[in-house]
């Protein structure tokens, strides 16, 4: 299930460039599960050393300017969250529509709508081909023996063999394991540069694509992703997208 979160707030809103850990942040302290709160923070779905989700967020949508190094938007604002749990998603969509103490950097927000919307399994029983729009950039990796991370374009041959992976083992996370299942996914923009994004999470750098992408896969592994995000961490709000020519 997913939830496009409407908010409104009295004069601007001013944020750091790199916001996603206020996002995060936020939908963490929605959860009215302390114990559950605690888990998914701290573990999530465990597969082997991999702590797995099951949960994206989009970027902030809204009029905004970019100035030094902040990014201030206008009122109204919205962001998609989305998660393979539809009880975690209905549970923070009622906190944030009840909570009257919500605050992002400092400024109260008051939620003005909610709009779910759901992977509609009749519409894309038979569909094999699927193309993509990120609502927040992409990004998947390998990480050497000296912990450092290296991150593939799209237009790289290792970049489908990563996310194919991760798709593995988001399958193990929800015990419905397989390495027998389709997957192709190709960039569709033809390196444009416009589309890397170097983004810091806390003081993690991270590189990631937004952009257009076609997939071929089947309509398990597709609501899957939908639900979870595509890519690596997801949680930290990487790998949201739409389906184009679908309202949601």
């Amino acid at each position: 299930m997913r939830v496009r979160i409407v908010f409104e707030f009295k004069g601007e809103l001013k944020l750091p460039i790199w916001y996603n850990n206020l996002i995060q942040a936020m939908i963490y302290s929605n959860i009215s599960d302390q114990e559950k709160r605690d888990k998914l923070h701290e573990f999530g779905y465990l597969v082997g050393p991999k702590k797995i989700k099951l949960m994206t967020f989009s970027k902030l949508f809204g009029k905004y300017r970019i100035e030094n190094k902040s990014i201030i938007f206008n009122s109204p604002v919205y962001f998609i969250f989305s998660s393979y749990d539809d009880d975690l998603v209905s549970d923070i969509a009622y906190n944030f529509l009840s909570n009257q103490k919500l605050y992002l950097n400092g400024t109260k927000i008051i939620v003005k709508d909610l709009i779910p919307s759901f992977f509609d399994y009749n519409i894309y029983k038979n569909r094999k081909h699927y193309i993509i729009e990120m609502l927040s950039p992409i990004t998947v990796y390998t990480t050497l023996k000296n912990k450092k991370k290296i991150f593939f374009e799209p237009w790289s041959n290792d970049f489908e063999n990563a996310v194919r992976k991760n798709i593995a083992t988001k399958l193990k996370a929800i015990n419905k394991y397989s390495d027998d299942f389709t997957f192709n996914i190709s960039y569709n923009n033809m390196k444009n540069q416009k589309d890397e994004k170097i983004i810091y999470f806390k003081d993690t750098l991270i590189k990631a694509y937004n952009g257009i992408y076609t997939i071929r896969t089947e309509p398990e592994i597709m609501k899957l992703l939908f639900y979870s995000g595509i890519g690596s961490k997801n949680s930290e709000g990487f790998g949201c997208f739409k389906i184009l020519g679908d309202k949601n």
